[in-house]
């Protein structure tokens, strides 16, 4: 776990729209089991017990009903939510320019509520250690190129991972990558690339098969699933 004197700054990134996932709501609002995807993200970020303040991202327009359902799914949680940007990586930017005397900051996806308190402790450990770190499994299906709907060649999967979240960098390497990258930060597919395009290297930890990224509704019967066995190991803050 983390010591005694360390800040750790978690910005939740729920700003984004979820066009693949329909347009009634924000994809981070969309309710299961009688919470949106967001206050399950923010229950089972704050499970591992070690973040001293959250900065949630999300649509302009939707900041009093992020922070009535994060009051609700996690009461005392030091909280402030913010207004993203147009881009994912727009709104992390903005939400990593508001934080102050963090040490380490992670980044995490409201869209991956299944995150375990292992995986949290295993990446911010190996970000103490070599600057920044993202969980990651191997590729296990074949890969390939496509052109237009036919295969152009397959792509060897030996050195491929799939990149999760949360990542984890020390506050001095993503504010440098974040001052380096200037208008980049519009076009990255996220934080990790910014720190490698910087010259930092990222280490990679182990990911989890439950952390997935909820992208279409059809993902909402696993999480359900997930959740019927794992709601109780997810305990309100404060309490044993």
């Amino acid at each position: 776990m983390s010591g005694s004197n360390e800040r750790i700054v978690c910005v939740v990134a729920a700003a984004g729209r979820g066009v693949r996932f329909g347009r009634e709501m924000p994809k981070s609002f969309y309710p299961v089991e009688g919470r949106p995807l967001l206050a399950w993200s923010l229950r089972a970020l704050d499970a591992w017990g070690s973040i001293a303040e959250y900065v949630v991202m999300v649509p302009a327009g939707w900041e009093d009903e992020a922070a009535r359902e994060i009051a609700e799914a996690v009461p005392g949680a030091p909280v402030r939510v913010l207004a993203g940007g147009e881009t994912r990586q727009e709104s992390v930017a903005i939400g990593l320019a508001s934080v102050e005397g963090a040490d380490i900051v992670l980044v995490h996806d409201a869209c991956r509520p299944m995150v375990s308190a292992q995986l949290i402790e295993r990446v911010a450990a190996a970000a103490r250690e070599h600057g920044a770190a993202v969980p990651a499994l191997q590729v296990v299906e074949t890969l390939a190129r496509l052109r237009d709907d036919v295969l152009e060649g397959i792509v060897p999967r030996e050195r491929v991972v799939g990149i999760q979240t949360p990542q984890a960098f020390r506050f001095d390497v993503i504010s440098k990558a974040l001052r380096l990258a200037g208008e980049a930060v519009r076009t990255a597919t996220d934080e990790s690339s910014l720190v490698l395009q910087a010259g930092y290297p990222v280490k990679v930890v182990e990911g989890e098969v439950w952390n997935i990224k909820v992208t279409v509704k059809e993902d909402l019967e696993i999480m359900g699933s997930f959740l019927s066995g794992r709601r109780l190991e997810l305990p309100p803050r404060g309490e044993e």
